[in-house]
């Protein structure tokens, strides 16, 4: 406010000036009053002066404004044709009275207070607004002797002056609900921050987003799918038991005897049983069993594939808190050299330029910890995009321990029957092949069974009466020909079981090459465990015997910060070096199907299957 109101005055002034050299000596005089009556009036004050000088008219009845404004571009405003009342000036003592009476102005307010009028009238306007109406040019007042070119908007934040028809005393500026609404809703963040001090669970982490994925959901219908495949094909074996009634008209005629109609009715009922397909029925079971073996590996392939997912974001998170805290170290560490290096300064035992050097080296960690922070919000915002919330305080996760093979060659050894993508296709390799199996038997061979049937009838074919009878039968069953069709079918199924022996082979090798690479990097960073921490063993010396001799005068500033720096960077290589040897340890327990029995501590998994979207309707 106060860089305001100096702008008004100094606007003041200028426009003074500006209007004796113009030739308005009446205006330039009342301005120069006008001005050094704002010198020492309150703000309140000045506000009500100003205003009036502006907007008021002058002697001759014209306006500042109507002389200083830029017009509209091809318009012009009417005259008004009744003359206003002149403003006084009014006194040091009646502005402070004036300023008394003046309310607060409340932002966004639609209309102007009563109360808030002066007790000064301002300029009268006449009944009827003026209406804009198109010119070529704006006329000046007759009062003009020279032509003066409006004033561009002077500097400071001072605008132009309003042209006549706003005149009137102005109205607070409006507010804008629904804008505000809008700005509030955006700097609202749509995830809530976790509670202070709560610790984040990976387990509940993981579990949730497996509730939430409607991949996971897909890979448990196909499950459900599967499984209900096996009672399908379990049905072969279990007896079958038909009914089938009629009733309706029937009319006969025998020859030359006469027409007979009459109402028929007839009811049967079969029971049959299978005794021996030649392992047609036993090779569908073991084909719906092998796929629903297969769903279930491709679902625990799609939990590892997010858990790993999860645990690798939570080691990112994690990692960066400590990264961040190293850094924090890092400046207190830095700030303690400055503090010394600043007293030797003090006691002329150093120089300016060493102490700017250790300001500079202190600006520098303090913009790593920017970046650090930086580099956390955008870990902790990849770990709410696979889990949809923020994570709480991290905490180291288990280490892999006995759960992982001790070389690369025993964990191949195991991926046959661990790793959920290998044994996904074995497990479809081998439902085709059962399928093929049960081809063979339906192609080739007959169907025995065993049928009991049982039959009423009444008026069939003519006026017969009732009549019932049972049988029971072995029988027979042999497709001699039907067109070529089962063969087809067999060696349609012949040419899939060929690509997925060669799926097969595809997926060991990847799966293969993948753990050998992860063994690779664990085997590096388990490795550099023993280098760094020796690196940082005598960096921890060198830094405090660099500090010893710079109090004795034998070490420069710049031995001092380096020391520091390297110590830190040792430090901060061996968080790195943890992360990423964690990080190719779950990789490996991922490959083979473990790793969310690792970071749930054993516990088993809960029941994932959730109603789908509209399921209701």
């Amino acid at each position: 406010m106060n860089r305001f109101l100096s702008a008004l005055r100094s606007s003041a002034a200028l426009l003074a000036m500006g209007a004796a050299a113009a030739g308005f000596p009446v205006l330039a005089e009342s301005l120069r009053l006008e001005y050094a009556l704002t010198a020492t009036l309150p703000e309140p004050a000045i506000a009500t002066v100003l205003k009036n000088a502006i907007m008021g008219p002058l002697p001759d009845g014209s306006s500042l404004a109507s002389l200083y404004a830029p017009a509209p571009r091809g318009v012009h405003l009417v005259e008004a044709a009744p003359q206003p009342v002149p403003v006084p000036i009014v006194s040091q003592a009646e502005a402070v009275a004036l300023a008394a009476e003046l309310p607060p102005v409340v932002p966004g307010a639609d209309k102007a207070s009563p109360a808030a009028a002066p007790a000064v009238a301002p300029a009268t306007m006449p009944a009827s607004a003026p209406t804009p109406v198109p010119a070529e040019s704006t006329s000046i007042p007759s009062s003009s002797t020279a032509s003066v070119p409006p004033p561009s908007a002077p500097q400071g934040g001072m605008a132009a002056a309003d042209p006549p028809s706003a005149a009137a005393p102005m109205p607070p500026p409006v507010s804008n609900p629904t804008l505000a609404a809008a700005m509030a809703e955006v700097d609202r963040p749509t995830v809530p921050e976790p509670p202070v001090g709560a610790t984040e669970s990976l387990r509940d982490a993981i579990v949730a987003a497996l509730k939430d994925n409607p991949d996971i959901q897909i890979a448990l219908a196909r499950q459900d799918d599967a499984r209900y495949g096996v009672d399908e094909a379990r049905a072969g074996y279990l007896p079958h038991l038909d009914l089938q009634a009629g009733w309706g008209r029937e009319t006969v005629r025998n020859g030359s005897q006469a027409r007979t109609g009459a109402f028929r009715t007839e009811a049967t009922v079969t029971l049959s049983q299978n005794v021996w397909d030649f392992g047609v029925t036993i090779n569908d079971i073991k084909r719906a069993r092998a796929s629903y073996r297969s769903a279930q590996w491709a679902t625990r392939e799609r939990i590892e594939g997010i858990s790993y997912d999860i645990t690798t974001a939570y080691l990112g998170v994690l990692g960066q808190q400590q990264l961040m805290a190293l850094t924090e170290q890092e400046i207190a560490a830095t700030k303690r050299i400055l503090r010394i290096v600043t007293v030797q300064k003090e006691l002329g035992l150093t120089t300016p330029a060493d102490v700017g050097r250790a300001q500079t080296r202190l600006e520098n960690v303090q913009s790593l910890l920017l970046d650090r922070r930086s580099q956390l919000e955008q870990a902790r915002n990849a770990y709410r995009r696979l889990t949809n919330h923020l994570p709480a305080r991290v905490v180291d996760l288990p280490p892999a321990g006995t759960t992982l093979p001790e070389s690369a060659d025993a964990a191949v050894s195991l991926m046959d029957t661990h790793s959920p993508r290998l044994a996904q296709a074995v497990q479809d390799r081998r439902s085709l092949d059962k399928q093929y199996d049960s081809q063979t038997g339906s192609v080739f061979f007959p169907r025995i069974g065993v049928m009991v049937q049982g039959n009423y009838r009444e008026d069939v074919m003519g006026l017969t009466g009732r009549g019932n009878d049972a049988r029971a039968m072995v029988t027979l069953s042999y497709k001699l020909f039907n067109g070529g069709a089962d063969l087809a079918v067999r060696r349609r199924i012949g040419a899939r079981l060929r690509e997925a022996d060669y799926e097969l082979d595809r997926r060991r090798r990847e799966v293969e090459q993948d753990i050998r690479i992860d063994y690779e990097a664990l085997r590096a960073a388990r490795e550099k465990i023993a280098t760094i921490d020796a690196e940082i063993e005598s960096a921890t010396r060198v830094a405090e015997l660099y500090r010893q001799q710079f109090r004795e005068g034998r070490r420069t500033v710049f031995d001092l910060l380096d020391s520091q720096q390297l110590l830190f960077a040792a430090q901060a290589n061996r968080v790195n070096n943890a992360i990423a040897m964690r990080a190719a340890e779950y990789r490996v327990l991922q490959k083979l199907g473990g790793l969310f029995d690792l970071v749930s501590g054993g516990e088993a998994l809960p029941p994932l299957v959730v109603s789908a979207p509209g399921a209701e309707d």
